[in-house]
């Protein structure tokens, strides 16, 4: 494999104003990259493009038009894209009964479908470029965890995605990488699932931590990456004896319907 040069790379990295995404856009603009940083709300993405001297772009990528609207952009600009990041993600906390059709509609759509419909809009581009695609899921794409029914699914979809399309693009000019964080301090940590972290004793990275690892990742075109220990053991364990990954995980959900319950009497 020939060596992998930051500067002839030109990526476009969603959810850039996140936690992650600015980490993100750090670790890579350090290293030579030229990124094109897509984000919903421009105050906080415009400031970290002005910093980083690179390209903000403000559009909810959930909408097809702005989808195109972003393509768009990018044609005009003439960058030749070498990457692209899917990284934008949000979460439902508690239970899945307490869900609503929009909770629903908003985690499966933003980190499931966007993705998917992102990577088939730049497989073109991509291919012209001898390119790459990274997905960064989550451990929980490997293993079901109370609480996190729909943020689980997602993840589960994406993975599963990423896999197939890896395999499927074998020999051709693009590769597919899929990374999966353990829990991370960010905003979407936050709340009830911080709580339960903390209780639990979770180990959490920085998202600065993270960066530095999807980075190397990228460096070596590694198709899967299980971020922390013992996650990456309990993925493999999930994987060959789900029933006793199951039994183990009890103390969470107990947890979870404990928290769940002081939440009830706080809010009383």
């Amino acid at each position: 494999m020939s060596q992998f040069n930051w500067q002839q790379q030109t990526i476009v990295l969603t959810g850039a104003a996140g936690g992650l995404g600015q980490a993100l856009a750090e670790a890579l603009s350090q290293r030579g990259a030229r990124l094109i940083m897509v984000g919903r709300t421009s105050g906080t993405l415009d400031a970290l493009a002005k910093r980083l001297n690179q390209t903000s772009f403000e559009a909810d990528l959930t909408q097809q038009s702005e989808r195109a609207r972003l393509l768009k952009f990018i044609t005009e600009q003439g960058a030749a894209v070498t990457g692209l990041i899917n990284n934008a993600a949000v979460t439902h906390e508690g239970l899945f009964g307490n869900a609503t059709a929009d909770d629903i509609e908003r985690v499966i759509t933003t980190n499931l479908m966007v993705p998917i419909a992102l990577t088939h809009d730049f497989l073109p581009v991509l291919s012209a470029n001898k390119g790459w695609v990274l997905n960064i899921g989550s451990v929980f794409g490997a293993i079901g965890f109370p609480g996190q029914s729909l943020y689980c699914a997602s993840k589960f979809g994406l993975r599963g995605f990423s896999e197939a399309l890896n395999r499927e693009l074998l020999n051709s000019d693009i590769n597919v990488m899929y990374a999966a964080p353990r829990a991370i301090k960010t905003s979407l940590n936050n709340g009830l699932i911080s709580r339960l972290n903390t209780t639990l004793k979770t180990k959490q990275d920085a998202p600065q931590q993270v960066a530095q690892q999807l980075a190397t990742q990228i460096e070596n075109q590694s198709w899967l990456r299980t971020l922390g220990w013992p996650e990456r053991l309990f993925v493999r364990l999930n994987g060959l004896w789900p029933e006793q990954v199951g039994r183990s995980l009890k103390k969470a959900r107990d947890t979870l319907y404990q928290l769940l319950e002081e939440y009830r009497h706080e809010k009383h």
